[in-house]
This record gives structure tokens, C-alpha cells and sequence, in this order.
């Protein structure tokens, strides 16, 4: 009895405009025929067809989404960036052995002035390539394609802007895709498990091999907040001012547990949105 009054119950909005005369039974069979709705797998499967669409199609060089302001993630090509190779080993914050040598790469906007006192270092976020805007040797827009350029945020008639992937982020510079030196095979799970201070410190290895002495700006959203805060802390003399966009100086445990369940849902999130497409009608 309990059952079938709590689906009676959950029933009733449905049955609003229905005789309250129906039987119990009669409105069991009228909730069972309405058919789920689900407008999230709906709203992925037309874009998953609008995409399918589009991949057909001649591509574009504006790389703009048709689904929002932002550009599509790519693998950007080698020739497009600048890699600076550090030969020496990196100390790591959680890791016990050194990074033995690694890769940066990286991307400049704008012109560095004479005393070289214009420089802004642009952080990127956990999931961005070093391809921030537009450059002559890759004419796709970038993640920020919006606040990089001549009289934009990032104006580039005032400075020069340097944007890096950051070290573990596999766009080019050293990540578990590299190959190990001392193995000759990819780092794949061995890569150090690393902290936003050994992603800093690499790229104060960069800005020493560039012979920038001081930062204009330390700049960044996101996990790219928290680097620019870190950047700041390890060198305070060498940074002029910071824009710190969405970010912390410190992930509480709440936060912390919060994106592990978030990250271990995900696999489940896709197999429902995969059988749910695959269900015929």
C-alpha cells in the first residue's frame, strides 16, 4: 500500500487536469505510458549531430564554436609554438626524485620592450594549451582569443604577453605522454605527481632562459588564479601585480573531496549518456 500511494502521489501534477474519479489502477497505467524526458541527453545528442554535421563540412580557420564563446580545444601543431628545453633537473613539491630535464612551450603576443619591464605572464587553466590567442604561425583563435590584441585587456600595443602550457599538460611541453630519458618509454602513470609551485618554478626556468627579470603582471583564471598567486609568492621582487580570476591560494578538503567525486562520476555520467542514446525509441 505504501508503494503504490507514493507513486499515486507523485502522479498527481500529471493528473491535474484528470477526473479524481479514475481508479488507483486506471492512473498507475496512465503515469506508466508518459514517456521519460531527459533535456541534457537530448541537448547532447543534437549537439553530437550538429558536430558529426560539421566534421563533414569544409572546416574553418576561426576554430569558433557554434555552441558558445569559445573555441574548440585542439592539439596545437608543434610548428605553431615555442619550446624551450631546460636540461637541468626540476626539485619537485610531492616527489622525492627531481624531474631529470623537461620541455615548455610557449606562445608570445605583442613586442618586449627594450628594458624588457612589459612583460605579462598569462597562466592557463588545468585543461588549456599554451594557444591563449590568434598568432601569424597558428591563425586559429585561442581560449582568450577575446582579451589578447591591439587596445583588449591584454593590449599588445602596451605589452608582451607570454603564455606557457604548463609543465604535466602534454600540448608540448613535458607531461606523462613524454618520454622518459631514463627509460626511453612514456612516463604515462610514473610522471611525478605534481603541485602548482613545480608548474611555477618551470616557468621561472623560462622566463630566466627569455632574460625577463620582472613581470609587469602575473595573470590567470582558475588554476591559472592560483599560479598566478604562486608565481607572485615565489619571486614577490619580480612581480609587479597580480590578477588573480576565480582563484585560491588553497583548496580546502571540502573542495578537494568534492572535484575526486567529481572526477570518479564521470565515467559513470558518459556510460549513462552513451546507453541512453543507444536505446531505440
Amino acid at each position: 500500500m505504501s508503494v503504490v500511494a507514493r507513486v499515486s502521489n507523485i502522479s498527481k501534477p500529471i493528473l491535474r487536469n484528470t477526473p479524481t474519479r479514475l481508479s488507483r489502477a486506471a492512473r498507475l497505467r496512465l503515469f506508466s505510458t508518459r514517456s521519460p524526458h531527459f533535456p541534457c541527453v537530448e541537448a547532447h545528442a543534437t549537439r553530437e549531430s550538429r558536430l558529426k554535421e560539421s566534421s563533414r563540412a569544409p572546416s574553418s580557420s576561426s576554430g569558433q564554436s557554434e555552441s558558445g564563446p569559445e573555441p574548440t580545444y585542439a592539439r596545437p601543431n608543434p610548428a605553431s609554438y615555442n619550446v624551450y628545453h631546460h636540461p637541468h633537473p626540476l626539485p619537485m613539491t610531492y616527489y622525492p626524485e627531481s624531474l631529470p630535464s623537461f620541455d615548455i612551450a610557449y606562445e608570445t603576443w605583442g613586442t618586449l620592450s627594450p628594458n624588457r619591464d612589459n612583460v605579462i605572464l598569462l597562466h592557463t587553466g588545468l585543461s588549456a594549451s599554451s594557444h591563449a590567442a590568434s598568432t601569424p604561425a597558428n591563425p586559429s583563435d585561442g581560449w582568450w582569443q577575446k582579451f589578447i590584441g591591439p587596445g583588449k585587456a591584454l593590449d599588445t600595443n602596451q605589452f608582451y604577453i607570454i603564455c606557457s602550457n604548463v609543465l604535466g599538460g602534454c600540448y608540448g611541453s613535458t607531461g606523462p605522454s613524454s618520454l622518459d630519458p631514463t627509460t626511453g618509454r612514456p612516463y604515462a602513470t610514473t610522471f611525478p605527481i605534481l603541485s602548482i609551485f613545480d608548474m611555477v618554478r618551470a616557468q621561472w626556468c623560462l622566463l630566466d632562459h627569455l632574460k625577463i627579470d620582472k613581470l609587469y603582471a602575473s595573470v590567470g583564471c582558475s588554476m591559472g588564479a592560483m599560479s598566478s598567486l604562486a608565481t607572485a609568492w615565489l619571486h614577490p621582487d619580480r612581480v609587479g601585480k597580480i590578477v588573480s580570476i576565480s582563484g585560491t591560494a588553497r583548496s580546502t578538503p571540502s573542495s578537494v573531496a568534492m572535484r575526486f567525486a567529481q572526477r570518479s562520476g564521470m565515467p559513470s555520467v558518459f556510460l549513462a549518456i552513451k546507453m541512453a542514446l543507444t536505446v531505440p525509441p
